[in-house]
């Protein structure tokens, strides 16, 4: 190069703009000049310093190199740029690597001469401070987000597919598995295709799509992908988009336009340019909002990008993968992305299965966690008995390899030789930790209680007491219904007090609930060991479903709250069913699985302001025994047959304390709580329990419409006799009981159906969500009726007494408040229902949508749903 362009890059340059013309000839007789091709580096991190350099033509990038040997693209130096003054400065080696983006002209000044001449001129010297405290600056506005972005990148490469994503296992262990000889994941298809697929896909650096439910082994296989690639040398980052605001998105990928000082660079590079050479996967591709997804595809199609607000083209050198939990067909159908961009995704499509479908795979894969977890926790387990596998087998795993991992995990610490039985094997994820709670066991008085021998003993002794003298006055009472205590005592005191309880004490109810008490002292004498059968546990939602439904036919068509003998023999019933499962059956499979009150409880208790729970960390690593729900010498262990730590919902807890008193580690909490998530976060939402919260709101409207309902009967079965059809009463109103479900269930699947086309959701995961939101709605407009009976009818009891023994009494003035109380306070009951299911209903829809924004529109139709009904209770009570 002629002294008179070395005189022209050096005008260009940041230090030297100052300078004169003489200055700057003299300058270029001493420098020489240096060409890197592209991709080569001008020096590398550790090297001695011994130069001083501008950048004449093209550009470079300085890459840091962490001791694990990870690196990223810190920031990049342009033309007029300069740098290595820094090992010189300080007599030590290089602190990064500067590499080549193409190829570079390079104007270098030996160590003597920077420091001898350009140091000693005061200008240069004022301009290389400036550039110095700049890069300082910069630094220390980096230094919180370097160190972020390290640990969030390590955090990624250990993320595997153990539950809290500890950092026990790499992504190499899926290569591993894939590799080993026969007998392990390679020989399965699954193995198969994706090893193939790694194959593939490492062979090219073309953008890929790739998707699967949660748990499945996204990250593990992209991460392999990028080692076995031409890449592996290269930054490896993943973000989720869920994390992500579009308009800092877009930031965070392209860039900033860089500023005049090099070292100012690193702030502003995008993640394009910190993995150039490498690979950045976006995970929940499906969130991207349109315009980015243009940007994506232009830059795909032409290889180049430039930064925001910027104009500088500049080469694409990161290989983007795009990963989804929506399959590609789903992404096609819903238009969540754009046609154009899965047009080029397409061809380097891979769909990774569900455990459910490659079942095929379990042994071997129990067999990788198995002994990985012994090496963990010092233990020699090397295989699981034939019925422990059998559960495997007849599990969905919706959790996939995530939940299998945990699963083994515990079964391994709840081991006590040198295999799995069935008992160790707990099915399930833990609850997440939630926030706005207090637990109320911090209160010294409220621990004793639930530790001490007489909860729910005595509870259950009073309510037992009660219970019985109901069932005595129903069967032996006046036949006069206004005369009989049993019903007063029931209907009047005994449901409205049960409601109101299931908000304040969950489902307490059922822990005192005397109509087991029978069963239970049978089952202490003749001690069954017999499980509950699969066919009621896995239909247990249904056949709770169907027999509430029908308990409520009895007591509405028949009027049962006007039948004491009725009511005492739906109650002799309840109890001789209790009997017979407590006899055949160990604990109270009656309850968790048949019982009709029970369904009530269960589906009344979720939006409860309290919630027991275990502290799922304390359960991974400090208990061994697990004593709360398997049981010791002292107890028999949790009769609802659900381990506190993987209880995330009030369906299925009774409260009744016994995991307080078995568990030495503190492990369970009884919380107070703000929000009762479990409405939009439970992990099993069932269809039954949707279809028959639906049903309930149904049957609030014959059961409040008493008068109207028989008045309707009447009329209908008038009508029929005119035209020759002779129907009994009870029939006429059997049909318009279901009848009124019918129509509820089929206004709730169209409403459902509307939601999920325009929301582009699954309808299948709404029809089993969406009721849950409706919960609290329900026990509003319940509580609201059940408030009238109790003002209207519970002051009966004094007179029904002093009938009973012959004592003057009267029935009138016996209404605890005024009417218009009772209304406000319905009214207040509905209206806080409506609320909390307003609330409960948008974040059903936000968990559905999966991070996409929550639009008014999106949550017109459920609302006015909501809305709707809620008015509908307020005008019937």
């Amino acid at each position: 190069m002629k002294r008179e362009v070395i005189v022209d890059h050096l005008k260009q340059s940041l230090l030297f703009k100052d300078s004169t013309s003489t200055e700057l000839t003299a300058f270029s007789g001493v420098a020489r000049v240096l060409v890197i091709p592209e991709g080569q580096y001008v020096y590398r991190q550790d090297d001695a310093s011994d130069v001083f350099y501008l950048v004449a033509v093209g550009e470079t990038e300085l890459v840091l190199t962490r001791d694990n040997g990870s690196s990223s693209i810190v920031g990049r130096i342009g033309v007029g740029g300069h740098f290595g003054e820094i090992g010189i400065l300080t007599g030590k080696t290089r602190s990064l690597s500067v590499r080549a983006m193409c190829d570079v002209v390079l104007i270098c000044f030996d160590k003597r001469y920077f420091r001898t001449v350009l140091l000693g001129n005061a200008k240069i010297q004022k301009l290389l401070d400036a550039a110095l405290a700049e890069r300082l600056r910069v630094s220390f506005l980096d230094q919180a987000d370097t160190k972020s972005e390290y640990l969030e990148e390590e955090k990624t490469s250990a993320d595997d597919v153990i539950l809290f994503k500890d950092s026990y296992e790499r992504s190499a262990d899926i290569g591993r598995l894939m590799r080993r000889p026969r007998g392990d994941l390679r020989e399965s298809k699954s193995g198969k295709k994706i090893a193939a697929t790694i194959h593939e896909l490492a062979g090219h650096s073309e953008s890929f799509l790739i998707t699967g439910e949660a748990g499945v082994g996204k990250s593990i296989i992209c991460r392999q992908i990028h080692r076995d690639s031409s890449r592996s040398g290269s930054h490896y980052t993943e973000i989720d988009l869920r994390e992500y605001e579009p308009v800092h998105l877009v930031n965070t990928l392209f860039g900033e336009k860089q500023s005049s000082f090099p070292f100012a660079q690193s702030k502003k590079s995008g993640l394009f340019e910190q993995t150039s050479g490498g690979t950045l996967v976006l995970r929940h591709a499906h969130l991207m909002r349109e315009k980015l997804q243009r940007s994506l595809i232009e830059v795909l199609q032409s290889s180049t990008y430039t930064r925001v607000d910027g104009e500088r083209i500049l080469a694409m050198q990161s290989r983007i993968v795009f990963a989804s939990p929506f399959s590609l067909e789903h992404l096609k159908r819903t238009g969540k992305i754009l046609p154009a961009l899965l047009e080029i995704l397409e061809k380097n499509y891979h769909h990774i299965s569900p455990l459910r479908k490659h079942k095929e795979d379990l042994p071997r894969l129990v067999s990788h966690y198995l002994e990985r977890f012994s090496k963990e926790y010092g233990k020699k387990i090397t295989k699981f008995t034939p019925e422990a596998m059998g559960i495997f087998f007849n599990y969905d795993w919706p959790g996939n390899l995530t939940e299998l991992s945990s699963v083994i995990r515990r079964a391994v610490m709840l081991a006590q030789d040198d295999q799995i039985v069935a008992e160790e094997i707990l099915l399930g994820l833990p609850k997440t930790e939630g926030k706005w709670e207090y637990n109320i066991l911090r209160i010294d008085f409220v621990r004793k209680i639930l530790e001490s021998w007489a909860f729910p003993l005595v509870p259950t002794v009073l309510v037992g007491v009660v219970s019985l003298a109901t069932l005595l006055f129903l069967l032996f009472g006046p036949s006069d219904p206004d005369s009989n205590a049993g019903l007063t005592l029931g209907w009047s005191i005994g449901w409205p007090i049960m409601f109101c309880s299931f908000f304040f004490l969950a489902r307490t109810w059922c822990s005192v609930c005397s109509l087991a008490v029978p069963g239970m002292f049978l089952q202490y004498l003749v001690k069954p060991k017999r499980r509950t059968p699969d066919f009621i546990k896995n239909y247990s939602g249904w056949i709770m479903a169907v027999s509430c439904i029908l308990v409520f036919w009895v007591e509405i068509v028949w009027t049962a709250y006007r039948d004491p003998y009725l009511t005492g023999a739906i109650i002799l019933f309840i109890v001789l069913w209790s009997m017979i499962f407590s006899v055949l059956y160990s604990g109270r499979s009656w309850c968790r699985y048949v019982c009709p009150l029970g369904a009530v409880n269960a589906i009344f208790a979720m939006p409860a302001v309290v919630e027991l729970r275990a502290n799922s960390h304390v359960c991974m690593n400090r208990c061994q025994s697990h004593a709360c729900f398997a049981g010791d010498d002292e107890s028999d262990g949790c009769p609802m047959f659900r381990h506190p730590y993987l209880v995330d919902n009030n369906r299925d807890c009774i409260m009744c304390g016994k995991c307080v008193k078995s568990c030495d580690n503190s492990s369970i909490q009884v919380n107070v709580r703000l929000a009762p998530q479990e409405l939009w976060a439970l992990e099993t939402p069932r269809l039954a329990d949707s279809f028959l919260i639906v049903s309930l709101g149904a049957m609030f409207f014959p059961f409040i419409l008493e008068i109207e309902f028989s008045l309707l009967v009447s009329w209908l079965g008038a009508h029929l006799e005119q035209w020759g059809i002779f129907l009994a009463d009870s029939l006429i109103g059997t049909v318009i009981f279901f009848s009124t479900i019918l129509f509820f269930q089929v206004g709730y699947y169209l409403m459902v159906t509307a939601q999920s086309a325009y929301a582009k959701l699954d309808k299948g995961e709404l029809l089993s969500r969406f009721g849950y939101g409706f919960i609290p709605l329900m026990l509003g407009g319940y509580l609201a009726v059940y408030l009238e009976f109790f003002v209207v009818g519970a002051g009966k009891i004094v007179p029904n007494i002093q009938e009973l023994l012959g004592l003057p009494f009267s029935y009138e003035n016996i209404q605890l408040i005024s009417s218009d109380s009772a209304f406000v306070l319905q009214i207040i009951s509905v209206l806080g229902g409506l609320l909390a299911s307003l609330y409960a209903t948008f974040r059903v829809m936000k968990r559905s949508l999966v991070g996409a924004p929550v639009t008014k529109k999106v949550l017109a139709i459920p609302f006015s749903f909501l809305i709707i009904l809620a008015c509908l209770f307020i005008y019937m009570v």
